[in-house]
């Protein structure tokens, strides 16, 4: 691949940021009209679905040309079955997410993933950096017991991770602000140069583990809209065996979780501490 083809990825990621603005101005937007037609139909909801619009019919061409750049004649014919795929309005359609924090649009999630599966092919450094980052972090609980660690809260184990880190990758960071309107979110640890996070939940019990999938579901949404990280990977440090990889990965599949979260399993030693009544 050349040069062309990397920074026409480029330029859609930077598009696929700027429609993930749009598609949470315009979910606000509709939820903040309570349903009501007639706070439907005016020029700030007008402008906020032509924005949406405009940008997703953008992505599904510029995708589509990258998937023909890339000599994947089929998968450029998905594209474009996709695309047409949706009524004249169908584009902007606006659904409730599985989790309730929020409205998405289909048709962005699903380009969205269309051009995650392409935008490895056209940053070879990523790819190398990804792996490295992902095998790190699918080694906690080795990393964990080697520095011969307890951890009882989930900074601990946060912590022990980064200094792997960092080793790996010198611009690596803890805590990175990502600003939303009434809230920032902070992913635990992130590396700029692969635009990849991890976010960390400690769990020693089957409840831990499902209010650690309520905060994942949240944090979705928190971190959408930010295209400065493009990869995120969903870390659930466990004491004990309490949930197989591959069911976690059902669990994303079923809630529909957004495709450039990357859900991971571990278990190593540790308790949570308990709290005075």
């Amino acid at each position: 691949m050349g040069r062309e083809e990397q920074l026409l990825s480029a330029s859609i990621a930077e598009t696929l940021g700027r429609a993930r603005e749009a598609e949470t101005k315009l979910g606000d937007l509709i939820e903040s009209s309570g349903g009501n037609e007639k706070l439907l139909e005016n020029d700030e909801m007008y402008e906020a679905e032509e924005t949406l619009r405009f940008y997703l019919q953008r992505l599904y061409r510029e995708v589509s040309i990258l998937a023909e750049r890339l000599k994947l004649p089929l998968f450029t014919a998905e594209i474009a079955a996709e695309f047409r795929s949706y009524e004249p309005n169908g584009l902007i359609n606006m659904v409730h997410e599985p989790w309730d924090v929020g409205l998405i649009s289909p048709a962005l999630a699903k380009v969205g993933g269309l051009y995650q599966s392409l935008a490895t092919m056209t940053d070879r450094r990523a790819v190398t950096g990804i792996d490295v980052f992902r095998t790190i972090l699918q080694n906690t609980g080795a990393i964990i017991q080697a520095k011969g660690l307890e951890p009882r809260k989930e900074s601990d184990v946060q912590q022990a991770i980064f200094e792997v880190v960092k080793f790996a990758f010198h611009d690596a960071i803890r805590e990175i602000p990502v600003g939303q309107l009434l809230k920032t979110y902070k992913p635990d640890i992130g590396v700029r140069s692969l635009m990849a996070a991890a976010e960390y939940k400690f769990a020693d019990s089957e409840k831990d583990v499902k209010k650690a999938l309520d905060e994942l579901y949240a944090d979705m949404k928190g971190y959408s809209g930010h295209y400065d990280w493009r990869t995120f990977f969903a870390v659930i440090y466990t004491t004990d065996a309490l949930l197989h990889q591959e069911r976690l990965e059902e669990e994303f599949r079923g809630v529909k979780a957004n495709m450039n979260w990357v859900p991971i399993i571990v278990t190593g030693k540790g308790r949570r501490v308990k709290r005075d009544p």
